[in-house]
């Protein structure tokens, strides 16, 4: 399943960056591409926020806010297996 999720719809792997310690990985992703790995338009990613049914954002600036790569593929991954 995790090779599934490595690709984007038109077959073309995500570029992921490795961390320094060799651990699982994870970036933080902003809004265009949680939108685009969910299938989700942006009205329906907030309100499954405000439910607590998304995983919440991280604030990374005055006005820029984005999201653990592994939470979203975690919420995807629960999707697929029918979570």
């Amino acid at each position: 399943m995790r090779q599934a999720l490595s690709l984007l719809e038109n077959g073309e792997p995500i570029r992921r960056l490795p961390l320094e310690d060799g651990g699982d990985e994870d970036r933080l992703l902003r809004l265009p591409e949680v939108l685009r790995l969910t299938g989700m338009c942006r009205s329906a990613l907030y309100d499954q926020m405000a439910r607590g049914q998304f995983p919440g954002s991280i604030k990374i600036g005055e006005r820029a806010t984005s999201w653990s790569a592994k939470a979203v593929r975690n919420w995807i991954a629960q999707r697929v297996d029918g979570l």
